[in-house]
Order: structure tokens, then C-alpha cells, then sequence
């Protein structure tokens, strides 16, 4: 099968709305990785330890929000406006996070740029549907992949540098010029209509039980203190997520495509796929501070080490985009494969005590993160299109949406479970220590790999082939 060229991507007519969707992505990545690098300098100037993984839950539940504010398209906002609201609200919300002088105050801010970034995000999934033939989506979601390798390089950076010079909140204002760049570079490159209405009715039960079950499972971690509240917390999670799912296959206005919780669908076993690979890879929101508190790291090298799964994730998305029949099978059924041996490793020497920073032990956590990264890469390029594709007639919107809602909504999961698993082990009350809590984070953390592996092999072994059409010659 014919793939199309990484010249036919960058071609005058896609060039600039190329670069504008992938600084958008890029922007975000950034971010992520300061914010991640940051986090820890962050916690001991302001405090804040027990909310430390409510700074990952608040910007994705606002991200989640904005995945359906980009379906829905209220009041005729048409892609350009939403982009330059988006825009709007990453750097307006990163600059009350650089100003914050509390916990609480940093995450209303951390709120309010995670719908920037979400709706960045949702309009990302959006756009390369519309304005990329098929022939090309791969190569275009390899290229959005892309920009999380090049953050690995100037997200640590940042963050450490700022960290390390005690300047933290410098980090944060240094984003505000860039959103500018990105919003004048929207009026220009991304269209004013879609030619698409969007959904016609909101989903609101269904998002706001999502939302729900991400800020009740955060609240479980935050309040690890008190067993009894915090198991009936985690209850109720699960309860809001079966009855999101109830209430969406009973409804007329769908969060997802018709079919997603139809077990043994197509769609059900890529999406569900995609939300272990997704939640297995969010632990990394705690290496850094574990590589500091047991491995004797400072901010910067502890960055650039959580780094390498995101340079796995790009060189491998960037390597395998092209690839198709048998090649494509075998990386949906080996990603999550490479994935369970990456996350062993990260359970077995991640605890271990280092204070001198012992490179026996350092490097093959690197190792792992990177062999994580190219495990969820490779597979997570092979799906994408094929979600797209998938999509029932008259879908489309909604199939788009619901790429990003999953991603977000896995990543919010993960972060709150890894939350309410390291405090249990009383990391935030200080009567465990910091290498009992990594125990038990990636010990747990190791099951989600294996379960997607029959999942993926599922999807490898019924033949599911990328069938695009092809340019006219």
C-alpha cells in the first residue's frame, strides 16, 4: 500500500498549517516537560505536596472539557476561533501559574491552560482529518508526535535551568510569547470554516460523569489519609465510569462513535487499547520527582532522563509512520509488549535507593523510558488513522473528538490512580518513604501493559489494514 511522502506533507499548500498545528502540539509538549521538571522546586517553595497529582488531574479535566468544546463549536466558532482561544487561554493561564502563591492559586492556572492545551489538542485531530487527504494522515500525526521529542529537548531545559537557578515562575512567563506567535500564526494558517456543522447536541451527562470520576479518584489520593473516605472515593469512580457508560450506549447525544462499548467491536478494542497504553505511560508523571528524592538527580537531569520516553515516542512514530501491511500488524501487537518489559524494569530499580546517582541503576531506567516511549509510539501511530477510519458514517465529528477525550481522559486516570497509590503508601504524610511509594506505584503500574497485550493482538490477528485512497496520479 502507497503512503504519502514526507515532501508531499510540507508541500506549499500544507506547509504552514503544518507548522501552525504542530506548534500547537509543540507548545503543549513543552509545557508538560517544564511543568514536570518544575514541579518538584515548585512543591518546596509554595507546598503543596499532598496536591501534587491535582496539577496533572486540573489540567486534564479542563483539557477534557475543551475536547468538547471543539466538537460542539458553540455560537458558529468556526477552527480559527477556537485556535485563538485556545491560544488565549494557554498563555493567560500560564501566566497566573508563573504568579501563583499557593498550591491552590497554581492550579486554578493550571486549569485554565489545560483547556487551552486541550483544545489545542481536539482541533489537532480535527484538522489533519480536514485539510490532509487520507493518504497522509499518518505522516501528519507523526509529525504532531514529533514535537514531543523536540520538548524533551527544550522543556527540560527550561524548567530545569529556572529550577535549578530557584526561578521557577520564569518558566512559566517564558511560554506567554510563544502563544502570541502561535495566534497570529492561526489567523493566517488555520481556515475560518470547516464546512462541518459539529455536533448539534452537547453530551453533558457523559462529560460531566468523566469529569466527575477524574476529580473523585484525585480526591481519594489527597485524602489517603483517611482510609474509609478515600475507599469510598475510589468507588465512586468506578461508578461514575459505568454509568457514563451505560447512559452513552442508551443515549441519542454520544461522548463517542456508535460502537465503542459494543465489546468485541473494532472501535472498543482499539479504544481500549489506547487507554491502558495511555495510563501506562503517565506514570511517568512521578519519575521526576522519584529520581530526585531516592537517585540524588537535580531538576534538570531528572527532566531530560523522563525525556526519553518522549524521544521514543517521536523517533519511533517518525520511523514506522510509513509502514503498512504485516510491518503495521506487528507493531500493534508488539508495542505493548515492549511497554510490559520497559514498565518491569521501572519497578524493579526505580525504588531502589541511589543517592549517588549510580549509573548501573541510571541507565537502564533511561533505557526503559525510552523503550516505553517506542512501544506506545509505534502503536499509537498505527491507530490513530484507523480510529479515524473507522468512524460510522456521519461520525466523523464525533470520532475526532473522542481520540483526544481518551487520551485525556486515560492520562487524568493514570495520574489520579498514581496519586492515590503513592499517598497510600504515605508519600504525602511522610510515613513511608519515597522508595516504598515507587514500589508500589510501578509494581501496579507494570499490570496495565499486560492487559492491553491481548487487545492488540486482537486488533493484529483480525487483519485490520489502514485502507486510504490514494492521490489521483
Amino acid at each position: 500500500m502507497k503512503t504519502g511522502s514526507w515532501g508531499e506533507l510540507v508541500a506549499p499548500g500544507y506547509r504552514m498549517r503544518a507548522a501552525v498545528f504542530a506548534g500547537g502540539v509543540a507548545l503543549n509538549a513543552i509545557e508538560v516537560y517544564i511543568g514536570s521538571t518544575l514541579m518538584p522546586s515548585v512543591v518546596a517553595d509554595i507546598g503543596g505536596i499532598d496536591l501534587f497529582a491535582w496539577v496533572t488531574t486540573v489540567f486534564i479535566v479542563a483539557s477534557i472539557a475543551a475536547s468538547m468544546f471543539a466538537a460542539v463549536r458553540p455560537f458558529g466558532l468556526g477552527p480559527r476561533q477556537n485556535y485563538l482561544i485556545a491560544a488565549a487561554a494557554f498563555g493567560i493561564g500560564s501566566l497566573i501559574c508563573g504568579a501563583a502563591p499557593s498550591m491552590p492559586i497554581l492550579l486554578i492556572g493550571r486549569a485554565i491552560q489545560g483547556f487551552g492545551a486541550g483544545l489545542l489538542g481536539a482541533l489537532v485531530y480535527m484538522m489533519v482529518r480536514l485539510v490532509f487527504p487520507a493518504h497522509l494522515w499518518a505522516r501528519a500525526f507523526a509529525l504532531v508526535s514529533s514535537m514531543w521529542g523536540i520538548a524533551t529537548l527544550v522543556g527540560p531545559a527550561i524548567g530545569g535551568v529556572f529550577a535549578e537557578f530557584g526561578a521557577w515562575r520564569w518558566a512559566f512567563f517564558a511560554l506567554i510569547p510563544f502563544t502570541v506567535l502561535l495566534a497570529f500564526g492561526a489567523i493566517w494558517a488555520v481556515p475560518a470554516r470547516s464546512g462541518e456543522a459539529g455536533m448539534t447536541r452537547l453530551p453533558a451527562a457523559q462529560i460531566a460523569l468523566m469529569m466527575f470520576a477524574v476529580l473523585a479518584l484525585s480526591s481519594a489520593g489527597a485524602l489517603s489519609y483517611d482510609v474509609a473516605i478515600s475507599v469510598t472515593l475510589t468507588l465512586t469512580t468506578i461508578v461514575a465510569i459505568a454509568a457514563m457508560i451505560i447512559l452513552e450506549r442508551r443515549s441519542s447525544r454520544r461522548l463517542f462513535p456508535t460502537g465503542t462499548f459494543v465489546v468485541g467491536s473494532t472501535l472498543a478494542t482499539m479504544f481500549g487499547a489506547m487507554v491502558l497504553l495511555q495510563m501506562s505511560v503517565t506514570s511517568d508523571v512521578f519519575v521526576p520527582l522519584f529520581l530526585q528524592a531516592l537517585h540524588g538527580l537535580g531538576p534538570l537531569a531528572a527532566g531530560y532522563v523522563v525525556a526519553l520516553l518522549a524521544v521514543g515516542w517521536s523517533a519511533s512514530s517518525m520511523t514506522t509512520a510509513g509502514w503498512s501491511g504485516s510491518r503495521a500488524r506487528l507493531l500493534i501487537a508488539s508495542g505493548p509488549v515492549l511497554m510490559l518489559g520497559s514498565a518491569i524494569v521501572l519497578a524493579l530499580l526505580m525504588s531502589r535507593d541511589n543517592p549517588t546517582s549510580n549509573l548501573l541503576i541510571l541507565v537502564p531506567i533511561g533505557a526503559a523510558l525510552a523503550m516505553m516511549g517506542i512501544g506506545i509510539g509505534s502503536t499509537w501511530t498505527q491507530m490513530t488513522p484507523r480510529v479515524m477510519l473507522a468512524a460510522p458514517p456521519g461520525e466523523n465529528d464525533v470520532t475526532s473528538a473522542a481520540l483526544s477525550t481518551v487520551q485525556l481522559f486515560a492520562t487524568g486516570i493514570a495520574a489520579a490512580l498514581g496519586g492515590l497509590i503513592v499517598n497510600l503508601a504515605g508519600l504525602a504524610s511522610g510515613v513511608g518513604s519515597p522508595a516504598t511509594a515507587a514500589n508500589w506505584l510501578y509494581g501496579l503500574f507494570a499490570l496495565l501493559p499486560l492487559l492491553a497485550i491481548p487487545l492488540c493482538l486482537a486488533i493484529a490477528r483480525s487483519g485490520t489494514k489502514l485502507v486510504v485512497p490514494q492521490p489521483a496520479e
